[in-house]
């Protein structure tokens, strides 16, 4: 499923940002874009069971196990902003400056159009796609 999300991005991406990619490059994104959406995916299976045993753990004033949960999660934010920047930094290494532009515009006119912020519009493309909209 993750695939056809992916291949879906890049042909938006080719249609309405104008985008040009090689073979080489297309390829690479879209391994980049698929890896990416499983780790999303995973992280928010992983959270929504934390959370799980948050809820637990606060129904029976388990002050020791709440506070570890809150340790946990805090350091999944950390790992989700680590991941980002990573995604990010490939990125920047598969598309050149001019190409990156085109999609940062095509991203900004979306979230014009749909009324919702850049960081929004941005975020749904590495949702899983039962999760976005």
């Amino acid at each position: 499923m993750a695939q056809a999300r992916v291949d879906t991005i890049i042909e938006t991406w080719k249609t309405k940002a104008g985008l040009t990619l090689s073979a080489e490059e297309e390829e690479k994104l879209k391994k980049l874009f698929t890896e990416a959406i499983e780790r999303v995916g995973a992280r928010r299976q992983g959270a929504k069971e934390l959370i799980g045993h948050l809820q637990a753990a606060v129904e029976a004033s388990d002050s020791a196990k709440i506070e570890e949960l809150l340790t946990k999660l805090r350091e999944g934010f950390r790992k989700v902003s680590e991941g980002r920047e990573k995604i990010l930094d490939e990125f920047d290494q598969i598309v050149k400056p001019e190409q990156r532009a085109r999609i940062v515009l095509s991203g900004v006119q979306r979230a014009k159009e749909s009324g919702r912020s850049i960081e929004q519009v941005l975020f749904e493309l590495l949702s899983p796609a039962d999760e976005s909209s």
